[in-house]
């Protein structure tokens, strides 16, 4: 009888769902934007890198006007990241008011913050076309 008892018991605190665990530390939320509307530029600095500072980004908003255009990401040091210039998001064709949106709650890209010699790294914009394309980074520098 006591057995019987016994496993009841624990089949009644096995049916019970355990609270809730928390799975990972919070992330990172961003609390900067960054926004222009520019025509065919190269590459053009947006975030100047800070030594020991993280740059991470959290979403982009890119938007064409009445042309096409196109709009990427990339990071390096220098007059407007011109060494060591790292593609970080792929130039992204944009078709006459063609809009492409990836933005969520928490950061989820993230450039070196220092070069192999230790200079800060910078966030450039490069944007072709005839445009303008409008361009939103939620980011936070920390």
């Amino acid at each position: 009888m006591k057995h019987l008892l016994l496993a009841l018991l624990l089949a009644l605190a096995s049916a019970v769902p355990a609270a809730a665990q928390p799975t990972s530390a919070a992330g990172i939320t961003c609390n900067q934007f960054f926004t222009v509307s520019q025509g065919a530029v190269a590459l053009t600095k947006f975030i100047s890198g800070v030594a020991n500072k993280n740059i991470s980004v959290c979403g982009f908003v890119f938007n064409s006007g009445a042309a096409t255009s196109t709009v990427g990401l990339s990071y390096g040091t220098g007059t407007n990241c011109a060494t060591g210039t790292t593609v970080w998001v792929p130039v992204v064709s944009l078709p006459i008011n063609g809009l492409l949106v990836d933005k969520g709650d928490f950061a989820s890209m993230a450039v070196p913050t220092v070069n192999g010699s230790g200079v800060p790294i910078d966030l450039c914009l490069v944007t072709t076309g005839t445009g303008p394309a409008v361009v939103i980074i939620h980011y936070a520098q920390f």
